[in-house]
């Protein structure tokens, strides 16, 4: 990493910690302005791991709740977003408990919708129909390899983030990383009829 991007990083962590600061001492705009910054993140993450972008609002609206009342505990020694991102695990771990209460309970017809229906309505085909099968795919996995594979290979984070947040040890991760990659070409060889 470059000085420049240190310096960068360093200085967006002073603003973290000088807005946390703010919206404890009762500033709303300070809260308001982490609600922002952290939105669009925290709606990827929920998305992926939910599959439908209707559920993602409504569990990033569950986030943000959540983190205003307990923003008490966050260690302002320490990042802001992986806490979020622990907090958007937790309720989407949640959502995906009540979801399956109620299959247990009703019959429900599963409903899949592209992660990322964004604002460019010129997406080719081909891209849509990527996501959409990569979406039903992660659906399939177990909910601890999902949230490995989804964190890890599509939000990017490291090893040692992801173990944090999971609070799971690194081996394991990288355990459910690599058992959940398998599973997820198995789960798109079949989607796609690629299986020989």
């Amino acid at each position: 990493m470059s000085r420049v991007s240190r310096d960068l990083v360093s200085a967006e962590a002073a603003e973290a910690t000088r807005l946390v600061r703010a919206a404890l001492a009762g500033d709303s705009a300070a809260f308001e302005t982490l609600v922002l910054r952290h939105e669009a993140r925290v709606m990827n993450i929920a998305a992926r791991l939910l599959g439908a972008r209707d559920e993602a609002a409504d569990a990033a609206q569950e986030v943000f709740l959540r983190a205003f009342k307990y923003l008490h505990r966050l260690d302002i020694q320490k990042p802001v977003e992986p806490w979020l991102v622990r907090i958007t695990v937790n309720v989407c771990r949640d959502a995906l408990r009540m979801r399956q209460r109620r299959r247990d309970t009703f019959v429900v017809v599963e409903r899949v919708e592209p992660v990322d229906e964004s604002a460019d309505q010129h997406l080719d085909v081909s891209r849509k129909q990527e996501r959409l099968i990569l979406q039903r795919a992660l659906g399939t996995l177990p909910e601890k390899e999902r949230l490995a594979i989804v964190l890890r290979d599509i939000e990017g984070l490291s090893t040692a983030e992801v173990a944090s947040i999971l609070r799971s040890s690194e081996t394991t991760v990288r355990s459910q990383v690599s058992r959940g990659r398998l599973h997820l070409r198995a789960a798109i060889d079949r989607l796609t009829g690629a299986e020989s």
